[in-house]
This record gives C-alpha cells, sequence and structure tokens, in this order.
C-alpha cells in the first residue's frame, strides 16, 4: 500500500507444472511463504503464469496464500508493478509461448522485474572474464563447436567436464576420460539426472556417443576439476546473496552440497545431502587453511554481484556455486539467478532460511518505493567493505557487513534473457 493507498502488486511468476495441484505449479511452500513475507511488507503478492492474461480485463488469473494459513485463493489479479521471475522450462515450446505472453504483459502494463537473469552459462563466464581479479577463480572455458573438439581437449588434458549452456540441477552433465590411446569413459546425468556410464575403444564411437547425447543443446567445454572431498565424493559450496530491503547486497547463508557416492555433482536434487560450510571445511584442510579458503569465498560472494551487475544490469538475488580442490584453491563453478534455498533448511540454518525468504520481498518493496528513478540506467557501484574480504568464518558475518550495492538505477524493461 502507497502513502496514497494504491495497492502495490507482486507476482511471483511461474511455469504451470501440476496441472491437479492447487496452484498448479511447484515450489508451492516457498511461495506460501513469500506471499505471507509480502504481506509483512505491506505488498499483495500472487503466484500466475503469464499465459494466463485475460488482455480484455488487464487481469491475470493467479493464486495467493491467505492470511493464518487459510489456503490458497483462486483468481483474476491486477497485472503486477513487479514481477518476481521464478520460471523453469524442460521444453522449448512452453519457453516460447511464455515468452510472447510475456511481452503480452508487459505491453499491457510495463512492469519492473525484481532482477535481470542471465542468458547463459556462456554469457555469465563472459561478463566475470571482464573482471581481472575474478580472472583466477574461473577454469578454462570455452564453446563446444563439435564433439571432435571434446576429443582434442581429452588428447591434452585427460579429463573434461562438459555442460550445457542453459540448465540446471547437474542435468545433462558430463565427465569425460581419456584412459589410453583408443579407450575413453564418460560418466553422465541424462535430462533426468538420472547416472550414466559409458565405455569406448575408439575416439569416433565416442565422439559418435556425445553427438547423440547432446543433440542440439549448446554445451561449454572444462578441464575436469578434482572437487573431491578426502572420501572422493563430490562437493561444492552454495552461497545465496540478495538484496535486502536497503537494496544492499547481503549474504544470506553459505553451505556445504556433498554429492552421492561415485556422482560427478554435488546437486542436492541428484541426490546429494548438506553439510555445515565451517565444519566441513576445518576438517578437509584443518583450521589454518580452512580460513584462508573462507576468506576467498567470501570475497567471492562480494566480488561477484559487482562483475555480474556491470554487465547485466540490476539483479536480485544469486546463488553462487563454489568449488575447492585439494590443494585450497577456490573455482567459481556457476551463478544461478534462480536459485534453491532448501539447502539452508536441510541443515536447519533457520536465520539463513530466514533472510532467504524475506529478502525478495523487502527488495520489492524497497524497489517500488524508489520508483520512477528505478526506471533510468540499468549501470550500479559496489563497495566492498575491507572487513568482509578479511572475515575468518562463513557465518559470522552479520548482515549489516556484507558487500553493499547502493541501489543501482535500472529500467523497468523487459531484459534480454527474455527477448
Amino acid at each position: 500500500m502507497t502513502a496514497s493507498g494504491t495497492q502495490q502488486w507482486v507476482g511471483i511468476m511461474a511455469c504451470e507444472s501440476e496441472t491437479d495441484a492447487v496452484p498448479p505449479f511447484g515450489e508451492r511452500q516457498f511461495y506460501a511463504r513469500l506471499c505471507a513475507m509480502a504481506r509483512a511488507n505491506r505488498l499483495n503478492a500472487y503466484v500466475f503464469s503469464p499465459v494466463q492474461l485475460d488482455e480484455r480485463t488487464r487481469r491475470v488469473k493467479g493464486y495467493r496464500f491467505l492470511a493464518g494459513g487459510g489456503g490458497w485463493q483462486e483468481g483474476w489479479f491486477p497485472l503486477p508493478d513487479v514481477v518476481y521471475d521464478r520460471s523453469f522450462f524442460s521444453r522449448r515450446e512452453d519457453y516460447l509461448a511464455h515468452r510472447a505472453a510475456v511481452r503480452r504483459l508487459y505491453k499491457l502494463k510495463p512492469f519492473a522485474y525484481l532482477g535481470h537473469g542471465l542468458k547463459s552459462k556462456w554469457e555469465m563466464y563472459t561478463f566475470l572474464r571482464r573482471d581481472p581479479r575474478l580472472q583466477p577463480y574461473l577454469p578454462k572455458t570455452a564453446r563446444m563447436e563439435q564433439p571432435e573438439q571434446a576429443a582434442v581437449w581429452l588428447d591434452s588434458m585427460g579429463e573434461i567436464f562438459l555442460k550445457p549452456e542453459s540448465g540446471s540441477q547437474g542435468c545433462g552433465t558430463v565427465k569425460a576420460q581419456r584412459l589410453a590411446a583408443d579407450a575413453y569413459h564418460i560418466s553422465a546425468r541424462d535430462s533426468r539426472n538420472c547416472p550414466l556410464k559409458h565405455s569406448f575403444t575408439s575416439k569416433e564411437a565416442f565422439t559418435h556417443w556425445l553427438r547423440d547425447f547432446i543433440g542440439n543443446r549448446k554445451y561449454l567445454l572444462q578441464p575436469y576439476l578434482a572437487l573431491q572431498d578426502s572420501r572422493g565424493e563430490a562437493w561444492d559450496i552454495r552461497a545465496l546473496v540478495q538484496k535486502n530491503g536497503q537494496g544492499l547486497w547481503e549474504l544470506a547463508g553459505m553451505a556445504v552440497r556433498r554429492g552421492e557416492a561415485g556422482s560427478i555433482t554435488s546437486n542436492i536434487h541428484g541426490g546429494g545431502t548438506a553439510l555445515e560450510a565451517d565444519v566441513f571445511l576445518a576438517e578437509q584442510f584443518g583450521p589454518q587453511q580452512a580460513a584462508e579458503v573462507s576468506k576467498k569465498l567470501q570475497f567471492l560472494a562480494a566480488r561477484i554481484p559487482q562483475a555480474l551487475e556491470a554487465g547485466n544490469g540490476r539483479m536480485a538475488e544469486l546463488g553462487l556455486d563454489l568449488g575447492v580442490d585439494r590443494e585450497g584453491k577456490v573455482w567459481i563453478i556457476e551463478v544461478n539467478t534462480k536459485p534453491g534455498r532448501s539447502v539452508f533448511r536441510r541443515l536447519s540454518m533457520t536465520e539463513a532460511s530466514r533472510r532467504a525468504e524475506t529478502n525478495p520481498m523487502a527488495y520489492a518493496r524497497h524497489l517500488l518505493a524508489c520508483a520512477p528513478q528505478s526506471r533510468g540506467s540499468r549501470s550500479g557501484r559496489v563497495f566492498i567493505p575491507q572487513a568482509l574480504i578479511k572475515a575468518p568464518k562463513l557465518h559470522a558475518i552479520q548482515p549489516g557487513n556484507m558487500a553493499c550495492l547502493p541501489h543501482s538505477n535500472a529500467t523497468a524493461g523487459i531484459p534480454q534473457s527474455i527477448l
């Protein structure tokens, strides 16, 4: 509610995936908590798919969770002032229909995105490469033009890692090894995140399988990084950074994700488990080296939002996937603009979970309060406190000491990722 009494609406944009459920979306519990957080910030929120738009009445079909645990209410709601995009696609035709609907919605009422997404992992990599201070943390990365390119990399490196330019949860990833002159082995995860293993007795057989596996999808090539713990299991750090109610970046939390035995990825959705970061690092590296690793992780949590906003414009939250090899070298694996946060609930990290679910609506309120100033350029400036970079522990820093980004002026227009 504004000072003049006008209601302000936040639309949580999702894709209908469960037609028999109410509402017909995944992440229903998360969306219910977001609706509660919106009320706490004197905002109205509903979950919707832009495909359910009535252009004649200028309304969109949606669902909101009633106060007091009253359940979900279906209805036709005013068009949103701010959109929190939680849309995920498994089929291109779904994405195209969604994109066309978003264009129609924006034409009826220009809305502000809570944050602008990235087109692909390759775009993320190119933005980060522009920052000299981040370059040492980035593995060599190239776009794969032909499967034969992977074979050339294997000839020189012995082990490589392939991942789709667009995708999540480890689906479609491949670890490839050249064991001998005519001996190749792959460990992979298919589109349903199921593990696969194959061996080949020639380079031609390997590239033929790879061509069939990737199909028309665009892939990235990287050296295989040995990111296993002392038990030989894959693991990484998930750091969630978000804008808060003052429009400043803060670190909501960090946690370790360890993959199931034999997995090439550590994703929770791929069967992984969650562990406390500071305890795990101390076990793997000892207290002194763990403290050094922690400093680097927190430096990256402060620096990466700066680099991405410089190239991409205003962003609201980022899930940083960071790896540490056996020598303690820290690597940037991926950055997600629609991050999950279940790892904190699995660990009963109450404060991290609270911030992770409070910040999006608190930032939406800040964004609306800044209008129309928030509808200018997409650039921003970041201040990284030295206290953050030197902090030795992952959880010890309070939100007020996080990397702070003054609210960057940003266009309310449709981001490039949806065009």
